[in-house]
């Protein structure tokens, strides 16, 4: 039984089925980030990673208003659980070759970043390490076996460089928090990664044994 129906002008629109499958691996990624944000984030840096704090700044940046811890932790919920696996299922059923662009653009800028910190006599030792280690995670897709895997770490990859490359500097913060040291944006990478695999893993792994 097929997932999807054809709508008007070839738009594909999930089932019901499909929908509770895409969000209930979002609930499973979230929970997984939760522990790695809250618990093992904190015993590395000493403090949690903050996904409902980045959205006060965003809201007070552009608005002056501050929204309600409560609120901002609903919202975040609300994104990783909905917003995040519903973006995967438009970019990955929409458009062709999404992990390779997705894939380039992150490490593209990412390494355009680091050479203007290094040019400026910014960058430090940690942050060649961090490079090396995304610029690795990031060429495992032209030797992974598994499509599926590599598709994976693309899409966890993306849900980093959406945080803390896009809306961070939106919020006025610093682009990827590396002024910040660093530290805090390479456990959000990993964490993101974690996130954004189990969304896409579970997801394609959940559909194809639908499918069967």
């Amino acid at each position: 039984m097929s997932s999807t129906w054809i709508a008007p002008h070839g738009v594909s629109v999930p089932s019901a089925r499909t929908f509770g499958r895409l969000f209930f691996a979002g609930y499973c990624a979230l929970m997984a980030w939760e522990i790695w944000a809250r618990t093992i984030t904190a015993w590395v840096v000493g403090g949690p990673l903050e996904p409902p704090g980045l959205i006060i700044s965003l809201v007070q940046h552009w608005t002056g208003y501050v929204l309600p811890l409560s609120t901002t932790t609903f919202l975040h919920y609300m994104v990783g659980i909905f917003g995040y696996p519903l973006a995967y299922f438009i970019i990955s059923r929409h458009l062709k070759r999404w992990s390779l662009i997705l894939d380039a653009l992150v490490w593209v800028i990412f390494t355009l970043f680091l050479a203007y910190g290094l040019f400026r006599g910014s960058d430090t030792t940690s942050m060649g390490v961090f490079w090396v280690v995304v610029t690795l995670i990031t060429a495992t897709r032209f030797v992974n076996p598994s499509h599926k895997i590599a598709e994976s770490l693309s899409w966890g990859s993306f849900t980093w460089f959406n945080a803390l490359g896009i809306m961070a500097p939106l919020a006025g913060l610093p682009f990827l928090l590396l002024e910040w040291g660093g530290a805090l944006s390479f456990m959000s990478y990993v964490g993101h990664i974690l996130f954004g695999f189990i969304i896409a893993y579970l997801f394609e792994t959940w559909e194809k044994q639908a499918e069967a």
